[in-house]
């Protein structure tokens, strides 16, 4: 019995010593631990090198759409962008009205001659004026740029309706305006205006040059996404007086406001 007693508490004893030991060992051993990648949206940007933009404009001279531009910014500074650009757009003389008379709610411009389209490459620079905070928000640029302006008159086309005295046949003819003002087509009358691409065969290219100035608001954007809205003002000067109506003298100068919505992408 007595050896019973001390086998059972030298038991006690070694279990207490071993599992002081574990619980020693145990807090000075350190568990190796896997770093944890990095997700690609965890990472820094990559240095924004440029950004390109497609514009849809609206001018004191032209419809509702009036044009389309194509930008390409470098962002090289911080306080001012270079920046190359291409416009197509179409330009009307403020003195022209619509004809009262119509046919079948078709109109048309009454004495328009000719229509003038004008494409302008320019080189430009943008100024930052106000900058974003840093909480978000818009940012104020202004832009001024210039390059050449080339244009392309083209005869203003209308539908006529019109009887062939030979054959007696009334038909539908899409004719230029110039041509309803003379003999060409007696008895014909005007039904409203023929399609766009109608006379772009015969249209003649006139050089001339331009200035542009604006003000550019550069909209919040998601992530790398640009949006901006540019109210501004656009001169050209062409190397002719361009004939846009009958009886009215042709003008080299034109005088434009704008109104262009941008938006793009920066990479």
């Amino acid at each position: 019995m007595r050896y019973l007693i001390l086998l059972s508490c030298l038991f006690v004893s070694l279990s207490s010593w071993a599992q002081r030991k574990i619980t020693s060992t145990e807090s000075t051993l350190q568990i190796p631990t896997k770093p944890l990648k990095k997700n690609k949206t965890d990472l820094p940007d990559a240095k924004l090198r440029g950004t390109w933009a497609i514009g849809i404009s609206t001018s004191t001279n032209s419809g509702i759409i009036g044009g389309l531009s194509l930008r390409k910014y470098w962002l090289n500074e911080q306080k001012s962008q270079s920046f190359v650009q291409l416009d197509a757009d179409i330009i009307k003389d403020y003195r022209e009205f619509t004809s009262p008379y119509s046919y079948n709610g078709r109109s048309y411009i009454e004495g328009k001659l000719n229509q003038l389209i004008v494409i302008r490459p320019a080189y430009g620079r943008r100024w930052t004026l106000l900058q974003k905070s840093p909480e978000g928000g818009p940012a104020l640029k202004g832009i001024l740029s210039t390059g050449p302006s080339i244009g392309m008159q083209k005869p203003y086309y209308v539908d006529i309706s019109y009887t062939n005295n030979a054959t007696a046949k009334t038909s539908t003819l899409a004719v230029p305006y110039a041509k309803t003002l003379d003999d060409s087509y007696p008895k014909a009358y005007i039904i409203g205006d023929a399609s766009f691409v109608n006379g772009l065969s015969e249209a003649t290219p006139v050089p001339g040059w331009h200035i542009k100035s604006a003000l550019n608001l550069e909209l919040e954007s998601y992530k790398q996404n640009h949006m901006s809205l540019e109210l501004g003002f656009c001169v050209d000067y062409f190397s002719k007086p361009i004939e846009m109506l009958n009886q009215t003298a042709g003008r080299s100068v034109y005088t434009t406001g704008y109104l262009t919505f941008f938006f793009g992408k920066s990479h």
